[in-house]
């Protein structure tokens, strides 16, 4: 029995720095969970497109109403109103999750930015499972 290597048949990777809003691309995953690291206060924005680059971007419509922080090991259930926006808490990591449904008609881009931290963007459940280096990427 082959262990399952996780990259490629179950999620792929991108990162974003800061203010820079990577987009990444929907159509071959389930959803993302963005994870921001290095943060200190204030909120981080998520966004949706409907191309790569250019195109239309707009705060996300259908909002989230849930996502998780962490300091010192512990994760805390953080609920809102619908928003395109989360609150960051200094130093700790926080957790959000933005499945392909929520996006609107004719986007399948998603992204998320704050003014002093970094992300890691896990996208889930991709529908079709590759070798790593056969992926193609998450931003095209």
């Amino acid at each position: 029995m082959s262990a399952r290597f996780g990259l490629g048949d179950i999620f792929n990777l991108a990162t974003s720095a800061t203010t820079s809003a990577v987009r990444v691309n929907l159509q071959n995953a389930v959803g993302v969970t963005f994870v921001l690291i290095g943060a200190t206060s204030g909120n981080a924005t998520i966004t949706e497109a409907n191309a790569a680059s250019g195109g239309t971007s707009q705060n996300i419509a259908n909002g989230v109403t849930y996502y998780y922080t962490q300091n010192n090991g512990l994760w805390t259930k953080q609920t809102q109103a619908a928003a395109a926006t989360v609150t960051a808490a200094t130093g700790g990591l926080l957790a959000v999750y933005v499945s392909a449904v929520q996006l609107s008609k004719g986007f399948s881009y998603a992204a998320i930015s704050h003014a002093s931290g970094n992300f890691v963007y896990v996208l889930h459940k991709l529908q079709n499972a590759r070798q790593p280096e056969q992926l193609k990427a998450v931003t095209a």
